[in-house]
């Protein structure tokens, strides 16, 4: 069933832009999928501001995340070492970025 993705005409999506990307778009769907599947009554936008100002957002951050393990093993898996540093590097990235939210957070 891989072996058409290890070789076959996806092979040319492993790239580190695509591993860069994917693990970019990845935590934002997780994040709306979130919202949708928890909260469905208030708006968007309040949403993601009452958790800006409950100081939760880097954990809602660091729950979105998570499936990027999930890509980078499955791109590790099908041999897409490429798109596997991509998804890596976005990760450090945006786990850099909680770092600062909740350095910025502890000062105020």
């Amino acid at each position: 069933m891989f072996e058409t993705l290890k070789t076959g005409q996806f092979k040319k999506y492993d790239t580190l832009y695509t591993g860069i990307i994917a693990g970019i778009l990845l935590p934002i769907v997780v994040y709306f999928v979130m919202y949708y599947s928890k909260i469905q009554d208030i708006r968007f936008t309040l949403f993601s501001y009452n958790l800006l100002i409950g100081n939760i957002i880097p954990i809602i951050i660091s729950h979105c995340i998570l499936p990027n393990l999930l890509l980078f093993l499955l791109f590790n898996g099908l041999n897409w070492l490429p798109s596997a540093k991509g998804v890596l590097g976005a990760t450090v990235v945006l786990t850099v970025i909680i770092f600062a939210i909740k350095l910025i957070f502890s000062i105020l």
